[in-house]
């Protein structure tokens, strides 16, 4: 299995927003209604990673 390493350079939290946004209200990887725990987990990495670069 090879990846590009434009895939490496994103991190773990980028890729589950992405796979965990939602789709016609629900979250297509879990099936959730609306938000799914691990969309808000990858969200609350995104923001610890903005504060710790200053921005």
């Amino acid at each position: 299995m090879s990846q590009a390493v434009g895939d490496l350079e994103v991190p773990w939290w980028q890729r589950d927003l992405d796979a965990h946004r939602q789709r016609d209200g629900r979250c297509p990887v879990c099936g959730t209604p609306k938000r799914c725990w691990p969309w808000a987990n990858a969200n609350s990495a995104r923001i610890v990673a903005r504060l710790v670069e200053g921005g």
